[in-house]
């Protein structure tokens, strides 16, 4: 999956082979609860396809996960190929799209990962990030305390000896984030919890919580530092949708698309920032990938 969204983002940066709007959130009346429709064309690939998403947040409340939602992937003819749920599909392709920043931006010898969230983003972001990276350790910080620990049990009692890592339950993000390498905000926080203070110099940050333009996780005094680069998966969607942005009235350099074609020139002591709101380009692509595969599997239709 890796090589097949380098070459989707750089593709979408490029406006080559990939025709996207930027998504048009429905809110549900008296509620912040989202109905998002998302399209997207990938030429190169001959498909096209369209995923429908619902933000509720409350929906942990009940046991439910806060995004529900379908995927439809199509021939450039018209023809509908499949349909598949888009919670996994959307919980893997993000995490993968932080990964990929990750690698492009971070510095080479990271090694120490730090998590703020204990939800499904959660659990992908750990997963992607023991693809790419030898991780020394990964801590964890939640707001509920209880969902931490669970994680951390869960990603310690793993069966995957090959990729065995200490996963640490952390009480404050001061601890969670002390000289820690690669940070990934993956809360649903609306108010922002990391700041300056919590990043050295040199680190990479993930940002990928809060997708609506009046909720953020970055304080102004990391969106607006000199010292931070700041990446977007697409510069047009956050400066309309992401709160971190829109509400800081930061700047990004430039995408994640022109980073993997021509990468950033940095001083190792930049801290360098990636804004991922996620894109249907990734859905359509991803979910082409599973249906792929699903055709090896059964022997073709």
């Amino acid at each position: 999956i890796n090589a097949e969204y380098g070459e989707t983002m750089v593709e979408y940066s490029l406006k080559d082979c990939i025709v996207q709007p930027v998504r048009h959130q429905l809110y549900i009346p008296g509620t912040v609860d989202r109905f998002i429709p998302m399209p997207a064309i990938v030429a190169s690939r001959g498909v096209m396809g369209i995923k429908v998403v619902c933000a509720v947040p409350s929906n942990k409340d009940k046991g439910l996960p806060t995004h529900l939602g379908s995927i439809q992937l199509y021939k450039l003819t018209g023809e509908l190929l499949c349909q598949m749920d888009a919670e996994e599909i959307t919980a893997k392709r993000t995490a993968v799209c932080s990964a990929l920043a990750t690698k492009a931006l971070a510095c080479p010898d990271s090694k120490m990962l730090t998590i703020l969230g204990a939800g499904v983003q959660a659990r992908s972001h750990i997963w992607a990030m023991r693809q790419l990276f030898e991780l020394s350790e990964i801590r964890v910080w939640n707001r509920t305390s209880e969902r931490a620990v669970e994680l951390a049990q869960e990603i310690n009692n793993s069966t995957d000896e090959t990729k065995k890592v200490l996963c640490t339950k952390c009480d404050t993000i001061e601890e969670a984030c002390d000289n820690t390498d690669i940070i990934c905000t993956v809360t649903s926080s609306v108010n922002p919890i990391l700041f300056r203070k919590h990043v050295k110099p040199g680190a990479h940050i993930n940002v990928v919580g809060a997708s609506s333009p009046t909720t953020r996780e970055v304080g102004d005094d990391l969106m607006l530092n000199e010292t931070v680069v700041i990446v977007a998966d697409c510069l047009e969607a956050v400066k309309l949708e992401s709160g971190d942005v829109v509400l800081s009235g930061a700047v990004p350099r430039t995408e994640l698309g022109h980073v993997i074609q021509t990468p950033l020139s940095r001083d190792p002591d930049q801290i360098t920032l990636f804004k991922n709101l996620g894109l249907a380009c990734q859905d359509v692509v991803t979910a082409d990938l599973v249906y792929q595969r699903y055709l090896q599997e059964i022997g073709g239709i």
